[in-house]
């Protein structure tokens, strides 16, 4: 088990939070303004407790118990509940991390399934509420809900404990990103896919071009703060794809590239092509459906994403390429894929 480590909290938060686990049983959390010193029992299933109940605040900030249940979900990849004795689960600031309660023993239960779709840690809009279901129509006569302004900065931050690394997610900055974005698209293995091998000024006005929409929004991915690869996440109701499939409205998609190098390999395309598809689930939880069209021939790309919980649906023809169609459910993600 990871014996120390840090996790900091993207958005507005913005704080970070240390974990060290003192010994098999006792693990330490604090964040810049209070700590919890925890006890961890198996008994019948893994059991989370205070140290000594009488040091615990009046309300539990619900960062901190979800960076243990994090801690402990990832180090213990059979375990599918964690139980939370009554003085922790009375106290927490929200009720998003227990799930049931057992009223004989007032212990709380944080299901595996139900913790990772909470947005606590790892999503910059934390427990905001959603904007309503609201139809408008585009330029092109579809009919499709009003979606959300794209935020700028980082929208996701997580750190992996399978791969030790931090893997993250922020809106792309031409002023930061653009010479960069130019290099990689203009990488021989990145063209034969992406075909965008363009001029610097083409490429601005294609991200210009995007920003501006928002039905696509581009991303860059990092791994620990160095930049690894490029995302364009994208609502499918209003894509080409849309008319290929049973399209619902809230139903996404994403085209990626990796154009660092020194992040090619199985560690990181494990954990980044979990970390982005966990991240459009949260984005949005009305997402049950991710879609996913690549080059039928990118086989490579299909066996990468499958641990992530993608499958390969069908062959068909779009106007300009062979395409293959790849779904991944909501359901069976968070009731299959280890985060």
């Amino acid at each position: 088990m990871t014996t120390k480590s840090k996790i900091t909290l993207p958005g507005a938060l913005n704080q970070t939070i240390s974990l060290q686990w003192l010994s098999s049983s006792g693990l330490a959390i604090n964040d810049d303004e209070q700590s919890l010193l925890l006890n961890l029992k198996d008994q019948d299933g893994l059991f989370l407790a205070a140290a000594n109940e009488s040091d615990l605040p009046e309300v539990i900030p619900d960062h901190l118990i979800a960076a243990a249940l994090d801690c402990l979900f990832s180090n213990n990849n059979q375990q599918s509940e964690i139980h939370l004795a009554p003085s922790l689960t009375e106290r927490l600031s929200g009720s998003g991390l227990i799930h049931q309660r057992l009223e004989n023993t007032g212990h709380g239960i944080s299901y595996r399934s139900g913790f990772y779709q909470n947005r606590t840690l790892w999503h910059w809009q934390k427990d905001a509420q959603l904007i309503p279901e609201i139809w408008t129509e585009n330029e092109k006569g579809v009919v499709h809900p009003l979606r959300e302004v794209q935020p700028s900065g980082v929208v996701y931050k997580r750190y992996d404990y399978h791969n030790d690394v931090t893997v993250s997610f922020r809106t792309i900055d031409l002023e930061q990103d653009l010479d960069l974005f130019h290099s990689w698209m203009n990488q021989p293995r990145v063209a034969e896919f992406w075909e965008m091998a363009q001029s610097r000024e083409e490429l601005k006005e294609y991200l210009l071009s995007l920003l501006k929409d928002r039905r696509t929004w581009p991303l860059i991915g990092s791994f620990n703060g160095e930049p690894f690869g490029y995302f364009e996440a994208y609502w499918a109701l209003e894509d080409r794809i849309a008319p290929y499939y049973d399209c619902q409205p809230w139903d996404r998609g994403f085209h990626l590239l990796v154009g660092n190098m020194d992040f090619l390999g199985k560690r990181y395309s494990n954990s980044w092509t979990k970390a982005f598809t966990h991240f459009l689930f949260l984005d949005d939880p009305r997402t049950t459906r991710l879609v996913g069209e690549p080059r039928a021939d990118n086989k490579r790309l299909m066996k990468l994403i499958a641990p992530a919980g993608w499958s390969f649906v069908k062959e068909f023809d779009f106007p300009h390429k062979r395409a293959a169609l790849l779904n991944c459910y909501r359901e069976n993600f968070f009731q299959e894929v280890q985060l």
